[in-house]
């Protein structure tokens, strides 16, 4: 257990997961889980986890999927309260680090200790015999009536790593958030923080959002964290972070998300498949503190690629899924049309960074392949505290993100490129058509034509590249303004690769 080897500072609430399932003083907050990162900042990095037991370890990803967690076993069913919880069992060869959890009841926090009445294996072939109460979960997942008064659904899910997704209101799950990227674009090997305890609050009768901590480590940087979690139409998640360095970090990455885009409408290749669009998100959004909004189109085409937005004090960012109608995926059990956007918008100013995108190659759905974070101009610093504080925002829609027209429609061919521009303060059809601003780096554009499209109620823009060298990539922008040059549209930007 993790706890074991740890000290606490005099004058903090003693915070130790005791092993006899007893609940300790009453008190317990925020400020004890950043002790204990505190404490463990100050000492050399040390893995605490044990071998999972022989059982456990030989099974395969099929066998660890039919271990089912008992719903009338959940945490907080016999109080019929507002929201259950649900824990990930290990095992195999995915699910090996196990996570301590504890709920706060008045204050004090009372482990949660494994015990196999939790799951009905169904002729997985374990040994319970091996089984221990402190061998501790893989994570846990907390449900509550987001859909429906009657019915319990899945609302967030903490997993492996530091990673955790959630869902708004019919939804299906989709791409992840990350408490901390680190390393992600470096020439060392990218490093995966562990959220290694977590202490969830005993949610009130009447309560409509859940508060859960988390103590978080690596070999670089320990961490506390607290997630205030409020489901529905948008679930909203704000997360408040300490970081205690062990050594300086200057690549590192707050509001993480990891999300998966195989091919869209701007992909020259499917890949044999037979889909028209595969992906859980299909771009990047962006508000910049001088007020103006860009969107940039995911891309999957067999290379790396890093995309770097500089800035300073941003407004928001965000993984978004755009393309909500089925016809343009038809896939009827993925259901990506459903898949939630992220908006991450900072609680107070994050000075000056970079917005960073990256896109690795995939030939399938299954792989994650797209990573987004700020990554903030000051470095960390061991001894020194680092502070941050964010709202994850899981939605379908919201009209101020952005308030202006934005691109639903990206085509590329060749040097040819095809943009539909719907929504905001965009002149109807009898109106004077928008002004396209079209700025090419390393190039010229030709062949510019406006016509309103009667499909998306807004204007397809269309246009051709010339390049100055036809081997190297060329960067677009495209801003639609009115007759006196203000802007009526985001500012759609891209990359075409040779």
């Amino acid at each position: 257990m993790l706890t074991s080897r740890l000290l606490i500072p005099g004058g903090c609430v003693a915070a130790l997961l005791l092993l006899t399932g007893q609940c300790q003083a009453s008190g317990f907050g925020f400020a004890d889980v950043r002790a204990l990162a505190e404490v463990r900042a100050a000492s050399a990095y040390t893995n605490d986890d044990k071998p999972l037991p022989k059982s456990l370890a030989a099974l395969d990803y099929d066998q660890i999927n039919c271990i089912e967690f008992i719903r009338e076993q959940s945490i907080w069913t016999p109080e019929n309260l507002p929201f259950r919880m649900m824990m990930y069992h290990l095992g195999g060869k995915l699910l090996t680090h196990p996570v301590d959890l504890n709920q706060i009841v008045h204050g004090r926090p009372c482990p949660i200790l494994f015990e196999p009445r939790y799951y009905l294996y169904h002729q997985v072939p374990v040994d319970v015999g091996e089984f221990s109460t402190n061998m501790g979960f893989a994570g846990f997942k907390i449900l509550g009536k987001l859909n429906h008064p009657e019915r319990f659904d899945e609302i967030v899910s903490f997993l492996g790593a530091s990673y955790f997704r959630a869902l708004g209101r019919n939804h299906v799950y989709g791409l992840s958030a990350r408490g901390l990227a680190i390393n992600t674009v470096s020439e060392t090997t990218e490093e995966f923080p562990r959220f290694i305890g977590f202490w969830i609050e005993r949610p009130a009768p009447e309560a409509t959002n859940l508060v859960v901590y988390a103590l978080m480590d690596s070999t670089s940087v320990s961490g506390a964290y607290s997630f205030d979690i409020t489901p529905g139409e948008d679930t909203r998640i704000r997360v408040h972070a300490v970081l205690f360095p062990r050594r300086p970090l200057e690549e590192y990455g707050l509001g993480a998300l990891t999300s998966m885009f195989w091919h869209g409408k701007n992909s020259p290749d499917r890949y044999g498949d037979f889909r028209p669009e595969v992906h859980d998100s299909d771009g990047l959004l962006m508000a910049r503190a001088d007020g103006v909004w860009t969107w940039r189109p995911l891309w999957n085409d067999g290379d790396i690629h890093s995309v770097c937005i500089t800035n300073n004090s941003p407004r928001g960012f965000g993984l978004i899924q755009r393309d909500r109608h089925f016809h343009n995926y038809q896939d009827m059990e993925a259901h990506y049309e459903i898949r939630p956007s992220v908006w991450i918008e900072p609680a107070g100013d994050w000075g000056a960074g970079v917005l960073r995108l990256v896109e690795l190659p995939t030939g399938n759905e299954y792989s994650d392949n797209i990573v987004a974070y700020w990554r903030p101009e000051q470095k960390l610093v061991p001894g020194v505290p680092f502070e941050a504080a964010w709202d994850l925002h899981w939605y379908t829609e919201n009209p101020a993100w952005p308030p202006v027209a934005r691109c639903v429609n990206t085509f590329v061919a060749g040097d040819r490129v095809v943009l539909d521009f719907a929504g905001g303060l965009l002149p109807p059809k009898e109106g004077p058509p928008p002004v396209p601003v079209i700025d090419v780096d390393a190039g010229t554009s030709s062949g510019v034509h406006v016509m309103y499209n009667p499909d998306t109620a807004g204007w397809r823009i269309g246009f051709i590249v010339k390049r100055q060298n036809a081997s190297q990539p060329v960067a677009l922008q495209t801003v639609l303004r009115d007759a006196d040059g203000h802007p009526l549209s985001e500012t759609w930007t891209y990359q075409l690769i040779p």
